[in-house]
């Protein structure tokens, strides 16, 4: 396998290089010169994948903070306005906690 110095190598490219590598030592071992010339990279997307990158096309556009909610609790922070529920605050805790343990621990 050669290496060029001038590009900047990562991950993937060693990935891809090695199996370029060995994909032209299968086809000499294997004399077969019709599979040798028809072998070709190829990736298929799981749906899940597919979903995903549709997903963050279509959010792409929109706003993810809700700039009027933020300058509100900033202003009622600077004026000493804003009042924490610590009740409220504690039981939102505890679920997230709850539903990130069941999504992670099985």
């Amino acid at each position: 396998m050669s290496i060029n110095v001038n590009r900047p190598t990562t991950k993937s490219n060693l990935v891809i290089e090695q199996n370029k590598v060995q994909k032209q030592e299968d086809a000499g071992k294997s004399n077969n010169t019709k599979a040798a010339s028809s072998n070709s990279d190829s990736v298929q997307l799981t749906e899940q994948a597919m979903n995903l990158n549709k997903m963050q096309k279509t959010n792409a556009g929109e706003s993810q903070v809700n700039t009027k909610r933020v300058e509100s609790i900033k202003a009622a922070i600077l004026n000493g306005d804003y009042k924490i529920n610590s009740e409220q605050l504690a039981e939102k805790i505890g679920k997230f906690e709850s539903d990130f343990n069941k999504t992670f621990a099985s």
